[in-house]
């Protein structure tokens, strides 16, 4: 590959702000293997809060996390079951509701898009999603369901990776999980052409509160009450494009290896610079951020900067050695705050589970994580 693209990336940077070419620290091989291994076991601390978004050990609901969708033979769903403790409801694996519980809450909604999606996801019936990409393809978060699944049960995955970013031109998320899928089939071209166009838009959307609040209206419309919905929306929801964007992030720095062994330095700076990029859309903890995106993003992140050295200057201030050191510190934090909370998670009241995931909608997970450890702390 040459490095046309990030040489034009290079050259628009002044004029755009759109790429800014910095060299960054090199932190040892044997620190990012472990950094990267370490990422599944905090997401596992971090119980229930991620309650292993992005790979489920339920079988049955294993394939929807690396993107599939069950097969028509599928174990038929069986009722989430009703327990007085919603702590149970955060960590039974059982959270797919029975066809039929949902036909009225269809009915009631017309079978509009946002229905037959919620639907989808509490019920996992691949013919629902189906339906929804037949009546609607000009929905983007339709497209989005789809093109997060290996296999949307109506065209290619291409197709709907496509129709993502036509129904949603400024999401920059789009332009990423294209990239994604052009990078893993060896399309370099089309890779960096969607990765210097997500360089260029600020608006990156995942939809994931969008679609908790949708499935929060299935469970209630099935008869669940307002906190075990809630909890039963929040918990299970699955984020199969967070694995996406690990991967994407792993190959741009693949991609940058091999932009530095055939001495092409403008490119590698490049590569890198995106990758970083990538990493912050989801390391800064922002409203509505779920922690286990912003490990994510921070594995990510650090991934990249592992690969520059450690004097340059970082875009956002400092060296690239003191952006290490925050995205440590970073880690540290969660880490610490999820371990002080894993003690109160039993005993929170149906108010403050409300509370606590209204509260990570509007400030971020680690706010409403803050907010638990001070409130219970007291106690």
């Amino acid at each position: 590959m040459t490095g046309t693209y990030f040489r034009l990336a290079a050259g628009s940077a002044v004029v755009a702000g759109i790429l800014i070419i910095c060299v960054f620290e090199h932190e040892t091989k044997q620190q990012l293997r472990t950094e990267n291994e370490s990422l599944r076991s905090e997401i596992r601390q971090l119980a229930p809060l991620a309650q292993e978004r992005v790979v489920q050990t339920n079988p049955a609901m294993q394939a929807n996390a690396s993107g599939a969708i069950p097969p028509a033979n599928a174990a038929p769903a069986r009722p989430v079951p009703r327990n007085p403790n919603l702590y149970f409801l955060v960590t039974n694996k059982t959270s797919r509701l029975a066809r039929e519980q949902l036909e009225p809450y269809l009915a009631e909604n017309h079978r509009n898009a946002a229905s037959l999606l919620a639907a989808f996801r509490t019920c996992e019936d691949p013919a629902l999603l189906e339906e929804a990409l037949q009546r609607f393809p000009k929905d983007p978060h339709v497209a989005f369901e789809a093109a997060i699944r290996k296999d949307p049960g109506v065209g290619d995955r291409r197709q709907w990776l496509d129709a993502f970013k036509q129904t949603a031109p400024d999401n920059a998320l789009a332009d990423y999980l294209s990239a994604a899928d052009h990078l893993k089939a060896g399309r370099t071209d089309q890779a960096l052409q969607d990765l210097m166009a997500a360089s260029g838009k600020a608006a990156f959307q995942d939809y994931s509160f969008d679609r908790m609040q949708e499935s929060e209206e299935a469970y209630r419309a099935a008869g669940y009450s307002m906190a075990e919905s809630t909890v039963l929306a929040n918990s299970h929801l699955l984020l199969p494009q967070l694995a996406q964007m690990r991967d994407l992030g792993k190959g741009i720095v693949d991609l940058a290896k091999s932009y530095q062994q055939s001495g092409d330095e403008i490119s590698r700076q490049g590569a890198l610079e995106m990758a970083v990029n990538l990493g912050r859309r989801y390391g800064d903890a922002g409203s509505g951020e779920l922690l286990i995106g912003q490990l994510v993003g921070v594995a990510i992140e650090r991934t990249a900067l592992g690969a520059m050295d450690p004097d340059s200057s970082y875009s956002g201030g400092g060296t690239v050695k003191d952006r290490l050191e925050q995205l440590a510190q970073q880690r540290s934090q969660i880490k610490e705050l999820a371990k002080q909370a894993e003690p109160f998670w039993e005993n929170m009241s149906d108010h403050d589970w409300i509370s606590y995931h209204s509260r990570s909608a509007m400030f971020g997970e680690q706010n409403a994580m803050r907010w638990l450890v001070s409130k219970y702390g007291q106690n």
